[in-house]
């Protein structure tokens, strides 16, 4: 653990002082009235927070909450002791699965990224990973949205352009839930939305906060802060800042509708003061979302992380020891969701390739967290009676029992050096872009049913129609 019992309560207590004494600007009117009825003071668009307000809060949001496929089945169980991985939303470029050219983002690449992730088994829900340039602006997330909803059942987390689309996207989600009660029964839906650093709510993120809480759609409400810029450039008051935006979060939600499924986590990351840039890989940032993990815990409620991305520009040694670095450090923490796998530099190109390799990674880590089972069959005894000194276990019967439970990774090389260079000296690069190639070519993916679909088309035609008339 990075922070013990006391250090939780102490930062924990700083956010506390900070909503209580400097305040955060809430440029939402309903935000606000909501606040001021549960007895927070305003001053202007500032709200200031009584600890007691955020207390019952944190005591109305729900410590548990299950995450359904499109088809309905209980796919994750936020809060448990489970970590789920999955890739990251909105990057405008690419590299290219079959061309490896760095090029902008199309709405195939969100096709192609929906069933990547639908293939892989240790890919465990959906992010769009691209913002499609050959898409208006206005309704780009529609068609994202539907892409999405078209190509896979894994749940879907999605980020919305404003609130009136993601009222749409809330209506396209419940043709293909069944309805809106059926959504908030079993939802495969989670909004992502965030404040804006330093201590500011807008209206547009709050608007997408309380429709979430209305419908009972998720709603993952982060601190994407930069260490240096927007928060503090040390861990600990950076963390501060952060738990207090989103503790403000999650108590609008509560005002809103008591027992809302809200999550918090994120934390974002470290400013580099030489290229200015938020960097995804550099340790500052895991220290961060680190904290802010043991915080969110410490609160009982579920947590939203990252673990998989690089600041690298292609998938190289770089990428990889970032990519691992976080998905060690995640994969033994008690973050639920783990977003971001497959991103590079700095969060503006998705990479299949990493994508791919990310799977691998999440697969040894979770083998290896399933820990040791020892029982007398593990121990081998009579395996060991039978073929004493000197003999070997090649052939022995509880060889050929248990062998298969000896995970071999599937992307990493085991060859020889002579079968290695037969087979073209193949880079954990190309074998995994090769991976993905085969599997945007030949993978089917769960398709929506016929009458769903045709319904959300209607939805995506009418929203597109509407954005022209504006």
């Amino acid at each position: 653990m990075l922070l013990n019992e006391t250090e939780k309560k102490k930062i924990y207590h700083s956010a506390l002082l900070i909503l209580e004494q400097v305040g955060i600007e809430v440029n939402h009117q309903e935000a606000r009235d909501l606040l001021r009825d549960a007895g927070a003071q305003l001053e202007g668009d500032r709200v200031f927070f009584k600890p007691y307000i955020l207390e019952e809060a944190l005591d109305s949001a729900p410590e548990y909450i299950n995450i359904y496929d499109r088809d309905g089945d209980l796919s994750m169980k936020l809060g448990s002791e489970e970590n789920y991985y999955g890739t990251g939303s909105d990057n405008p470029y690419v590299h290219d699965p079959f061309t490896e050219e760095r090029r902008s983002s199309k709405l195939e690449d969100v096709r192609n990224f929906s069933v990547l992730v639908e293939a892989l088994p240790n890919m465990d829900f959906r992010m769009s990973m691209a913002l499609p340039q050959d898409i208006p602006t206005e309704v780009v997330d529609i068609y994202q949205f539907q892409s999405m909803l078209l190509n896979g059942k894994k749940p879907i987390v999605f980020t919305s352009a404003d609130h009136k689309n993601t009222e749409t996207l809330i209506e396209m989600a419940s043709v293909a839930a069944g309805g809106y009660e059926e959504l908030a029964r079993k939802p495969f839906f989670i909004q992502y939305t965030e404040p804006t650093s330093p201590l500011t709510a807008t209206e547009d993120a709050l608007e997408r906060l309380l429709l979430s809480a209305q419908y009972e759609v998720p709603a993952v409400f982060i601190s994407g802060a930069m260490m240096g810029a927007t928060v503090p450039t040390t861990v600990p008051g950076a963390v501060a800042v952060c738990l207090a935006e989103e503790l403000a979060g999650v108590a609008i939600s509560q005002q809103k509708n008591p027992g809302a499924p809200v999550i918090m986590g994120g934390g974002g990351g470290a400013l580099d003061m030489k290229s200015t840039v938020l960097s995804y890989g550099a340790t500052p940032g895991l220290l961060l979302d680190s904290a802010m993990i043991e915080l969110c815990k410490f609160l009982d409620m579920p947590v939203f992380q990252k673990a998989g991305c690089s600041d690298s520009k292609i998938p190289d040694g770089q990428a990889a020891l970032e990519s691992t670095l976080w998905f060690t450090v995640m994969g033994s923490s008690e973050a639920d969701l783990i977003h971001d796998v497959g991103y590079l530099e700095s969060g503006k190109v998705s990479s299949t390739e990493m994508v791919v390799i990310g799977d691998e990674t999440a697969g040894q880590i979770r083998d290896f967290n399933k820990g040791l089972e020892i029982n007398n069959e593990q121990l081998a005894l009579d395996a060991v009676q039978r073929v004493g000194p000197g003999g070997n276990f090649l052939t022995d019967s509880h060889t050929m029992n248990y062998f298969r439970d000896l995970r071999m990774p599937d992307l990493m090389d085991r060859q020889s050096y002579e079968s290695w260079s037969e087979d073209g000296k193949k880079t954990l690069t190309e074998r995994a872009r090769e991976k993905a190639q085969d599997i945007l070519k030949n993978y089917e993916p769960a398709r929506l049913d016929d009458a769903s679909a045709k319904i959300i088309e209607e939805i995506v035609e009418e929203s597109t129609e509407k954005s022209r008339d504006e």
